[in-house]
């Protein structure tokens, strides 16, 4: 009972915290270099806590990003579910890599994100007409062993690190 409060009480802060580092108010000239914040906490979830966390709670979680951002609902929920069942389906070989090849997965899985985000957007008729919209591909893969380590220990001091087969 009290590890899944502990587990509950950990996945609304990383909600939280994540939710506030994504819509912080940034210039133009620094928007592209957005990390996804989220996508990347659901991610560490995902592979970290397999038994706890699941691509349902993805979706609730992408629900509520797109009622904070104002974008298109169902947006991204679909694409925040997909890629964390991806993500369970790479754990195996995930668990395997150490963190600095693992980077490599994280990039593939961020930028089907952006793909498909960017997909829903040509939908619209907004495509953003430049490569710098692949920057938060790049930021988020050069920010990840930062993220890890940092969610990592916010999970021992919250104990809920016993949940997990092998961390990251």
């Amino acid at each position: 009972m009290i590890r899944t409060i502990r587990w509950w009480l950990f996945l609304g802060l990383g909600f939280y915290f994540c939710g506030i580092l994504t819509v912080l108010p940034l210039s133009d000239a620094y928007q592209w270099y957005r990390p996804q914040w989220l996508l990347m906490f659901f991610i560490f979830c995902q592979i970290s806590f397999p038994r706890s966390f699941n691509p349902v709670l993805a979706w609730a979680g992408g629900l509520l990003l797109d009622c904070l951002l104002g974008t298109r609902f169902g947006e991204n929920a679909l694409i925040f579910t997909v890629i964390c069942y991806i993500a369970a389906l790479v754990r195996p070989r995930f668990l395997l890599r150490p963190l600095w090849q693992q980077i490599g997965k994280i990039s593939l899985l961020i930028c089907l994100g952006q793909i498909c985000t960017l997909w829903f957007h040509a939908l619209d008729g907004h495509n953003p007409h430049t490569l710098l919209y692949w920057m938060g591909t790049v930021s988020s893969c050069l920010i990840w062993p930062l993220f890890v380590k940092f969610f990592q220990g916010i999970s021992r001091m919250f104990s809920v690190a016993a949940f997990s087969s092998r961390s990251i």
